[in-house]
């Protein structure tokens, strides 16, 4: 779709087919996609987020996994994590769990979400997550006196 010098695609409508030789890339009219990217895997259109877990099926106990299964970067970018059905107390759920290094939130899980509004959407990174502050640090990821 187009706006003021705006341009963007609509998951729900039409998800990027993640296509090998990334065209939309080589005739994008506004510089919004990188045409130096060497892979369609490396694209970061957007971050795919769980945002209704109240509706999902998987949530709710049922199996429905058409997420997982239409991601094209399956236990990749998108996993699904077993978990203890608390209701029934006797089934397991397996609930879907986006990866933010891994998505290039090409739209596919959101598409093919079975709900009448998808529990899955596409948001633009800026929105989809957060920025940890420069004076956290890591402690088991740096050397033993606490420094990098």
């Amino acid at each position: 779709k187009t706006g003021t010098l705006l341009y963007y695609f609509v998951a729900r409508d039409i998800p990027c087919e993640m296509c090998e030789d990334i065209p939309c890339a080589k005739v994008c009219p506004s510089g919004a996609l990188n045409k130096d990217i060497a892979s369609i895997d490396d694209s970061r259109m957007g971050l795919a987020v769980l945002l209704d877990q109240e509706n999902c099926l998987n949530f709710q106990g049922l199996r429905c996994d058409v997420c997982y299964r239409e991601c094209p970067k399956i236990d990749e970018a998108i996993t699904l994590e077993l978990d203890r059905n608390m209701r029934t107390g006797k089934h397991a759920r397996f609930l879907p769990t986006v990866h933010s290094d891994a998505c290039t939130g090409c739209g596919k899980c959101e598409k093919v979400c079975v709900l009448e509004q998808p529990a899955i959407k596409v948001l633009p990174l800026s929105l989809a997550k957060g920025e940890l502050g420069h004076h956290y640090r890591f402690g088991w990821l740096e050397g033993k006196d606490g420094k990098s």
